[in-house]
């Protein structure tokens, strides 16, 4: 009887395992991302890791299944479907990992669906951790990011579909469906491609000095206010013939972190222990208001002209208090993309 006994106990055990203990409420939800004709610049001197193309996609994300309280069985998964494998060596938004599309020299990053915020999302990894502590966020919008990954993009591809699904259960369990919290479906192509496009170059230099400024001046002022220090960036947009009338968006790109709470905030790249000034960061301003990061709608040209003029300020920025001497250093870039 003891045998017996000892026998029901493990299978009650393992059966046990299995059973996920996170908490749901909603409804799996799943996603069309369409790239189709989306443009795209083959021009063979874009250096591996530039952007070519980006879409983001809000509606049924902010109700997607959302999960909490999971237990140490359980995991957070995000899973491509077959031949979504990491593009070696290359590194795009973020610097992060950049995953192949099935086209030569086109990947592509998608974005977390349970971290970061509009003003600063998350590119997601594949892969599972632990999803004990985890809990859904308050994610409204999925960007995906198209990557170039290889010298030369093969134009003669026509596309391909794919799926990324977000997940939370137990680990061994994670493909059932009851597990789905967001899936999206990827059609990638056909795309238009382009070898000559506009043309973005910073006027003032692509390094901006920003004058020293007392600690005590930024101590004193409120957040966000304009000091002496502040210096002007103007980019030239020049265009060639056959672009000149056609749609464009332009966004900014933060390469360093920016912060994902304000507008237009960067955050300083250099520690307090490295030299870095403590809570101290750089504003950029259009006219009178931040910019806003990774906004692929606010800022347009519905019919661009050979040549147009943007610009912006750079200005330091009191993050918190204590506000410490030391160094600020920040990097963003501006992306444009013809519609």
């Amino acid at each position: 009887m003891k045998k017996i006994v000892l026998l029901i106990g493990l299978l009650f055990f393992c059966y046990q395992s299995a059973i996920a203990a996170c908490s749901y409420t909603g409804t799996d939800q799943k996603i069309n991302f369409n790239f189709k004709n989306v443009k795209i610049l083959s021009d063979d001197s874009l250096p591996t890791g530039t952007v070519l193309a980006v879409k983001k996609v809000g509606g049924n994300v902010a109700s997607m299944k959302k999960f909490s309280n999971c237990s140490a069985n359980d995991v957070y998964a995000i899973i491509g479907s077959a031949g979504l494998v990491e593009a070696p060596g290359v590194r795009g938004v973020q610097a992060g990992i950049v995953y192949e599309t099935g086209i030569s020299g086109i990947g592509f990053q998608i974005s977390d669906a349970i971290t970061g915020t509009n003003l600063r999302p998350v590119t997601a990894v594949f892969g599972s951790v632990p999803a004990q502590g985890l809990s859904s966020g308050n994610v409204e919008q999925i960007t995906v990011w198209l990557i170039k990954t290889a010298d030369k993009i093969d134009t003669n591809e026509t596309g391909n579909n794919a799926t990324v699904s977000f997940r939370a259960g137990p680990a061994n369990q994670i493909q059932k469906s009851e597990y789905l919290l967001l899936q999206i479906n990827l059609a990638f192509g056909p795309f238009t491609f382009k070898q000559t496009s506009c043309d973005v170059t910073p006027m003032t230099g692509s390094t901006v000095l920003l004058p020293k400024i007392e600690a005590k001046v930024l101590r004193n002022g409120a957040s966000g206010m304009k000091t002496d220090s502040q210096r002007e960036i103007i980019l030239s947009i020049v265009c060639p013939d056959e672009s000149v009338g056609s749609s464009y968006i332009y966004w900014f790109n933060p390469i360093t972190d920016n912060s994902p709470t304000v507008n237009g905030v960067l955050l300083n790249s250099i520690s307090a222990i490295a030299g870095g000034a403590k809570n101290v960061g750089v504003i950029i301003k259009m006219g009178t208001a931040a910019i806003k990061f990774y906004d692929y709608s606010s800022y347009k040209y519905a019919s661009i002209g050979p040549r147009e003029v943007i610009s912006l300020t750079a200005d330091y920025y009191k993050l918190a208090t204590p506000v410490e001497h030391g160094e600020v250093h920040a990097i963003f870039e501006i992306v444009l993309q013809e519609e």
